[in-house]
């Protein structure tokens, strides 16, 4: 059975020890700890329902556990929002009526508790997918390897609605990047000869992004001179991202990466 995190433990000792002033009890399905942590998706579009990143409708879904730090299943949720334009049914869907941009905070509840608050960008319907700047770069790398020069410019990607000749930015949509070299792809896991970065400063390996209030989204590509050939190559660099499971216009964007040593 799904077992608890640390802190889920933590409550469950704690409604434990207030006994009866928690209100809470011990049968396998009573709720002792609730955690809110994840959204399907990271925005809901005007006048639709909240998908995932398939362009499946998703409902909003908590994680309760009992008194023994077990998972309940299909425990008696419910989920608010705090905020007006949208609604949430009975089944959990977030669902955008009047709202048309900005935020609104949700949580979820059930027995004497309530999550603390999730926020869901409000957005559009994109119509185009581009790149912001150059598309190309050119890395003179460094040997032995240094992770102070052997990284690219930040590859940028745009995404926009057109609205009456205005193209008008598109938050809150996950951006999936990924690399290819000599036509292979480089997985995730694999850092031997490049990994994407979301950026120089935090250097995490990310593949993926959320468009932010601009519409922009961005990575780096941090190379490993150790490894790479010794001869001028190049990678491939794929920017994508969905509405309802299909391209966007314009998706996949591609980057070209040419690196030579000095």
């Amino acid at each position: 059975m799904r077992r608890a995190p640390r802190w889920v433990v933590a409550a469950v000792a704690a409604a434990a020890w207030v006994g009866a002033c928690s209100e809470v009890g011990t049968a396998p399905d009573g709720i002792v700890a609730l955690a809110f942590d994840t959204l399907p998706y990271p925005s809901v579009v005007e006048a639709d329902t909240m998908r995932d990143s398939t362009g499946r409708a998703a409902p909003l879904s908590a994680v309760a556990y009992n008194a023994d730090g077990d998972v309940i299943d299909k425990p008696a949720v419910r989920y608010i929002a705090l905020d007006t334009g949208v609604i949430i049914s009975s089944q959990g869907y977030l669902i955008a009526t009047t709202r048309t941009s900005g935020t609104v905070r949700v949580v979820a509840a059930a027995a004497s508790l309530q999550s603390l608050p999730r926020t869901v960008t409000v957005t559009r319907i994109p119509s185009r997918f581009a790149a912001s700047g150059a598309t190309a770069d050119t890395l003179v790398y460094s040997s032995p390897d240094t992770a102070s020069k052997n990284v690219s410019k930040a590859m940028t990607v745009k995404l926009t609605r057109d609205s009456s000749g205005t193209a008008v930015n598109v938050p809150g949509f996950l951006v999936s990047w990924l690399v290819t070299f000599r036509g292979q792809t480089v997985l995730k896991s694999d850092t031997t000869l490049a990994s994407l970065w979301d950026d120089a400063t935090s250097r995490r390996v990310s593949l993926v992004d959320t468009t932010g209030t601009d519409g922009t989204a961005a990575r780096t590509l941090r190379i490993r001179s150790n490894d790479l050939p010794t001869t001028a190559d190049s990678f491939l660099v794929y920017a994508s991202t969905r509405y309802r499971g299909a391209a966007v216009a314009g998706s996949p964007v591609k980057f070209v990466i040419h690196f030579r040593p000095k």
